[in-house]
């Protein structure tokens, strides 16, 4: 079967897994003309594409290589059942869950997947958006799982654990776009490991200023079980009925396990905070990340979104599923 040639001007890494995502539903071999330089220009997204071809090799669901500039997948079947999944330290579990997810969840009976490794890195999303935001929305459309945290695994040490449950489609029970305008923020989470407490109150009372959250919603987690630093905040709103949790994973250690954490990336990280949860309560704005991940869901039961107001990798997306949806 002829290769399926994908070129993007400015690929990221969601865009990457969406496209071996797809291949696999559809067993269309594809080739990411651009994702070798991409890898080339982001390294510590190395880390989980070598992860990735690790598991789609290990569990029959083909093969995964880099040729020159660009990244080859040829797609094998991935029966359901039992999956084991282990990410390296500067890798994600929870990546290579989603990876795995639009194939399993077109399966004919149900797979368990037993995973260890990073469950909370800055180049992914953690578990509790997952679990209380992106998978509530996938079963509004037909599509049904359950995650369940077992251990802390941050970015650069790894040691955690979670079971994903994911079942086959049922009929869809309503959309999962944009919610109506109008709603609120219920409270907000600091999780913290192996860092100064100082921190974690100086987190708060950010959050409490920018989001306009009165400190006594905001609560501070210490992770004591955890093999190393770690940092995640995330805000828990309502808007038109659907829970949404808005996230920053602050980046601790880089790839060589030195501390880079700064002012510059709390910084960062609290003001992305603040505009996607302005976004969603005041406008019901879905942030670009959630938009982006329902996208290949909603086209498959039926629900495309109209285009308009997209950003440039939202609109990347979309042209994606067109090419393989």
């Amino acid at each position: 079967m002829q290769s399926i040639e994908l070129n993007f001007a400015t690929p990221d890494w969601l865009l990457i897994r969406q496209a071996l995502s797809l291949a696999l539903l559809r067993n269309k071999p594809v080739v990411f003309t651009t994702g070798g330089a991409f890898l080339g220009s982001a390294p510590a997204y190395r880390h989980l594409f070598e992860d990735a071809a690790r598991l789609l090799g290990a569990t029959g669901a083909g093969r995964l290589a880099l040729e020159g500039s660009a990244i080859a997948y040829e797609p094998g079947a991935l029966p359901p059942g039992r999956i084991r999944i282990d990410s390296g330290p500067f890798s994600s579990a929870v990546e290579l869950l989603l990876l795995l997810a639009p194939a399993l969840l077109h399966c004919g009976f149900r797979s368990v997947l037993e995973c260890s490794g990073v469950t909370h890195s800055p180049y992914s999303c953690p578990t509790a958006y997952v679990k209380e935001d992106l998978l509530g929305r996938l079963e509004r459309l037909g599509f049904c799982g359950s995650l369940v945290l077992r251990r802390f695994g941050f970015h650069g040490s790894g040691g955690g654990s979670m079971e994903a449950r994911l079942y086959p489609r049922e009929r869809a029970a309503g959309s999962a776009g944009a919610a109506e305008g109008g709603g609120r923020v219920t409270g907000a989470r600091i999780y913290i490991s192996r860092l100064s407490t100082e921190l974690a109150e100086q987190e708060k009372l950010m959050l409490a200023d920018r989001l306009g959250l009165e400190p006594g919603r905001i609560s501070i987690i210490e992770v004591v079980d955890a093999g190393g630093p770690g940092n995640s905040i995330q805000v828990f709103a309502e808007s038109g009925g659907a829970p949404a949790v808005i996230f920053s994973e602050m980046r601790i250690l880089d790839e060589g396990g030195g501390v880079v954490f700064c002012e510059e990336i709390l910084a960062e990280g609290m003001a992305r905070l603040e505009a996607e949860t302005g976004a969603l309560v005041h406008d019901g704005v879905l942030p670009e990340r959630t938009a982006r991940e329902l996208f290949p869901y909603l086209v498959m039961a039926g629900m495309e979104p109209a285009p308009g107001g997209e950003s440039p990798a939202a609109r990347q997306t979309r042209d994606l599923c067109a090419r393989l949806l």
